[in-house]
C-alpha cells in the first residue's frame, strides 16, 4: 500500500504547519502548497490533485469553504484541517463536500491513518478483492456492513463482532486492521478460550523472569505486542471472571502491570473483541462484567450465520473446490441438499465436508452421496453418551474437557503420522494451543 502515490494539496496559510505536514505526507506520494485562497483555487484549476488538505480559515473567516467546493467539483478527496469547533461551522463544511473535519491538534495522530485508509478504500480494489478470494459472501447487507467499517479510521477504536463459530470472524477482524494499519503494524490474535486460566493473565500483560513458578524468562504479554496497531481478543466471553477487571482496568487505563513487575506499562492500540456467545444472557447470569461489556462495545458488527445466507453455499463450494488439490464435480442436487442443511458450525463446516468429499473416489457428487446431513442432525441432538455423562459426573466438566483436547491430540497426530504442522491445521487451533495440551500429554505419561 505504501507504494501508491497520490498528488496531495496542502492549503494553508501558516507556513510551519505547511512545513509539518509536508514532513509528514511526503512519503505518501508529491505535495504542493497553497499559502491563499487564490493560489489554491489556481492550482485547483490546473492540475491534479487526489487529495486536499485545506484550512477553513485560510484567508480569514470560512475562507476555505470556497477551496473545498472548488475541490469538489473536481473530484478531489478533501480534509478540512482546523480549529473550529463550532457546530454550525462543520455542518456547514460537510454540507459543501468535505470527506473528513480533523481538528489541527490531533493531525499527527490521525492524518495518516486515514489517508491510509484512503488509499486502500478509493484507489485499490482491497475490499472487492477481499469478497471474492478471501471472505465469500454475496448478502449485501453484511458486506455494506463490513466495508461502512472500513471506511472509518479505526486507530485506537474498539470494534465488537459477534457470531456463531466458524463465520469467520477473525479473518474480517484481520481485514479492519488493515484497512488502518499499514503491514509493518502488528496484529495481534488471541483466543481467549485456549488459554489456561492460570495462564491467561500472563499471556496478556506478560510477566518477568521468576516471578513465578515456571518463569524462566521475561515474557512480552499481548497487550504490549500490540501497541500502536491491533489487538483482536477472540471469543472474549469466555474470559475468566478474575481477569475481566484487570483487562476493564488496563483498557480504561491503557496501563497495566506485568507480573511480578513494579513498573507500569504502557501500550494504545484498536481493540477487536469477537464472542459466538450471549453476553446478554452471561452479564444476566453474572458471568460477565456489565461494565466490561460496555467498554468492549463501540463500533459492532454482528455477522448472520450461513442458514440465514444460503445463497452464499454455491459460491463457497466453488471457492473450496478452487483450493483443493482435487477437482471434482458437485452437482445441483447435492447443493440444494447443502442448502437445507442447519451448518451448525457454519462456514468452517461446509469446508470440513468439502475437504472430506475431496477424498473420496467419486468424481461426481450428487445427493446420496452426502451422508453428514442426517448424522449432524443427530449428534445435535445426543452430544454426549452415557459414558461420557458418567465421566463428567464423577470427576467433573474440566477434567472431561482436558481429557477430550488430549485424546483428540493423539487422534490427529497418528492420522498426520506425527506431523504437527497438519494435526494443528485439521484441529483448527494454534500453535500455542498444541504445544500446552501436548505438554500435558507428556507430563502424564511420565
Amino acid at each position: 500500500m505504501s507504494k501508491i502515490k497520490i498528488k496531495i494539496l496542502i492549503c494553508d496559510d501558516d507556513k510551519y504547519f505547511r512545513m509539518a505536514l509536508k514532513e509528514l505526507l511526503s512519503p505518501h506520494g508529491i505535495v504542493i502548497e497553497a499559502d491563499s485562497e487564490l493560489s489554491a483555487q489556481k492550482l485547483i484549476e490546473s492540475e491534479y490533485f487526489d487529495l486536499a488538505l485545506i484550512d477553513m480559515d485560510i484567508d480569514g473567516p470560512l475562507s476555505g469553504i470556497q477551496i473545498l467546493k472548488s475541490s469538489k467539483s473536481k473530484g478531489i478527496h478533501s480534509i478540512i484541517l482546523s480549529s473550529q469547533s463550532d457546530e454550525g461551522i462543520i455542518e456547514e463544511a460537510y454540507e459543501s463536500g468535505c470527506d473528513h473535519f480533523l481538528a489541527k491538534v490531533h493531525y499527527r495522530t490521525h492524518l495518516e491513518p486515514y489517508i491510509h485508509s484512503y488509499k486502500k478504500n478509493y484507489l485499490t480494489n482491497d475490499i472487492s478483492t477481499f469478497f471474492s478470494e478471501k471472505y465469500i459472501t454475496q448478502d449485501e447487507e453484511l458486506k455494506a456492513s463490513i466495508e461502512n467499517l472500513c471506511r472509518i479510521n479505526l486507530k485506537n477504536k474498539t470494534i465488537f463482532i459477534t457470531g456463531e463459530t466458524g463465520v469467520g470472524k477473525s479473518l474480517i477482524g484481520e481485514l479492519l486492521h488493515y484497512q488502518t494499519y499499514d503491514k509493518t503494524k502488528p496484529f495481534v490474535h488471541l483466543n481467549c478460550s485456549e488459554i489456561p486460566e492460570n495462564l491467561i493473565e500472563s499471556e496478556l500483560f506478560g510477566h518477568l523472569k521468576g516471578s513465578f513458578t515456571g518463569a524462566s524468562s521475561d515474557k512480552v504479554g499481548k497487550l504490549e505486542l500490540a501497541r500502536g496497531g491491533t489487538l483482536f481478543l477472540d471469543e472474549i466471553g469466555t474470559m475468566p471472571a478474575s481477569m475481566q477487571q484487570k483487562i476493564l482496568k488496563a483498557l480504561d487505563q491503557k496501563t497495566f502491570y506485568p507480573v511480578g513487575a513494579s513498573k507500569p506499562t504502557r501500550s494504545e492500540f484498536t481493540l477487536i473483541t469477537a464472542t459466538c456467545e450471549d453476553l446478554f444472557e452471561k452479564i444476566h447470569k453474572g458471568e460477565f462484567r456489565k461494565d466490561l461489556f460496555f467498554r468492549v462495545s463501540g463500533l459492532n458488527l454482528e455477522i448472520k450465520p450461513l442458514r440465514q445466507r444460503v445463497d452464499d453455499i454455491p459460491l463457497l463450494v466453488k471457492h473450496f473446490i478452487k483450493q483443493s488439490h482435487r477437482r471434482f464435480i458437485v452437482k445441483d442436487s447435492a447443493i440444494i441438499a447443502f442448502k437445507k442443511h442447519e451448518w451448525n458450525g457454519n462456514i468452517r463446516e461446509l469446508k470440513k465436508q468439502l475437504e472430506i468429499l475431496s477424498t473420496s473416489q467419486k468424481g461426481i457428487v450428487s445427493e446420496s452421496d452426502i451422508q453428514f446431513t442426517r448424522q449432524s442432525k443427530a449428534l445435535s441432538d445426543h452430544w454426549l453418551t452415557t459414558a461420557q455423562r458418567d465421566y463428567i459426573e464423577e470427576n467433573g466438566l474440566r477434567s472431561f474437557i482436558k481429557k477430550i483436547e488430549e485424546e483428540s491430540i493423539k487422534d490427529s497426530l497418528e492420522r498426520n503420522q506425527g506431523k504437527i504442522t497438519g494435526t494443528i491445521k485439521e484441529l483448527g487451533i494454534s500453535a500455542s494451543a498444541f504445544y500446552r495440551i501436548f505438554d500435558n500429554i507428556k507430563v502424564n505419561a511420565h
